[in-house]
């Protein structure tokens, strides 16, 4: 469905655009056009754009964080796909396995630094906000790469994910919301709407790979997540209690939107909430196709 908003619509045009228009050397457009072109979900910048609208501002005072957003998001997974072994991203073939793994380093740092200069028309606080992120999202990842042989536990996992995933999805929310209007609480309420919405998410994913449900992503490192962890503790309830979980910050995420009047982009930030969480278990795992929110 979100594959028919104007929003979709619209980053993926400009993402188009930037790679088409950029001034770069042939090894690192060819590499952009792969990483861009296998698609994705779009949903960190769809939450900037949407953001910005539910605070009473228009797309295109946000467009370059939206970008942003992705590029960054988009280099992490180039990295993170180095890190892992990953062989297989969107359905398609890892950048460092397209080409090779110099390659897909240095492109993943080209992307940093061209979120960066897309940040930096914005006001000094979300330019640093942005760095901040970039280096908890790096931190949170130092976390997972090093959870098989480290004391790994459930505290740790929270702020593995909230550092590696949740971050980026409350920074959109909030910077975005901080860049059109100069309601603080309204600052507030979209960092929790993300935060919560990342947390969520990202227990989703792990449960989903915990229970070998994918297999567009494919990858020869496997981490420490939160159902390994509890599976000494619930056994059999592990599932349960995981999906227990993901319901409580997901609700958290949308009671966040409470706060604002009802509209189109309220709307579509709770279908969000939806589309990342119970939509994708019951897309994947047959045996809770009437599983609810």
């Amino acid at each position: 469905m979100i594959e028919s908003w104007q929003e979709y619509r619209l980053i993926n045009n400009e993402l188009e655009r930037l790679v088409n228009s950029v001034n770069t050397i042939p090894k690192v457009k060819k590499a952009l056009k792969h990483v861009i072109s296998a698609g994705g979900k779009r949903t960190r910048p769809l939450i900037v754009l949407l953001s910005a609208k539910l605070c009473g501002g228009d797309y295109k005072d946000v467009m370059d964080m939206a970008l942003a957003v992705e590029l960054i998001h988009t280099a992490s997974l180039v990295h993170d796909d180095i890190i892992d072994r990953g062989v297989m991203r969107r359905n398609v073939k890892a950048l460092h396995v397209e080409y090779d793994i110099s390659l897909a380093i240095l492109v993943g740092d080209w992307l940093i630094s061209k979120s960066v200069e897309l940040v930096s028309k914005y006001p000094s606080q979300i330019i640093k906000e942005f760095a901040k992120t970039g280096m908890m999202m790096s931190e949170g990842e130092v976390l997972d790469v090093y959870s098989p042989y480290e004391r790994f536990t459930e505290d740790t996992y929270f702020k593995c994910i909230t550092f590696k995933t949740a971050s980026l999805f409350a920074y959109g929310a909030k910077n975005s919301a901080m860049v059109v209007c100069d309601d603080e609480k309204a600052w507030e309420k979209m960092f929790e709407y993300g935060l919560n919405l990342g947390i969520a998410y990202q227990l989703v994913d792990d449960l989903l790979e915990y229970m070998n449900s994918y297999v567009e992503k494919s990858s020869e490192v496997e981490s420490i997540t939160l159902p390994m962890i509890y599976e000494g503790r619930y056994g059999e309830r592990t599932v349960d209690v995981i999906l227990e979980l993901i319901r409580d910050y997901a609700n958290r995420s949308r009671s966040a939107l409470e706060y604002f009047e009802d509209c189109e982009a309220k709307e579509k930030l709770s279908y969000l909430i939806d589309y990342m969480t119970f939509d994708l278990i019951r897309n994947r795992l047959s045996q809770y196709e009437d599983l609810s929110i």
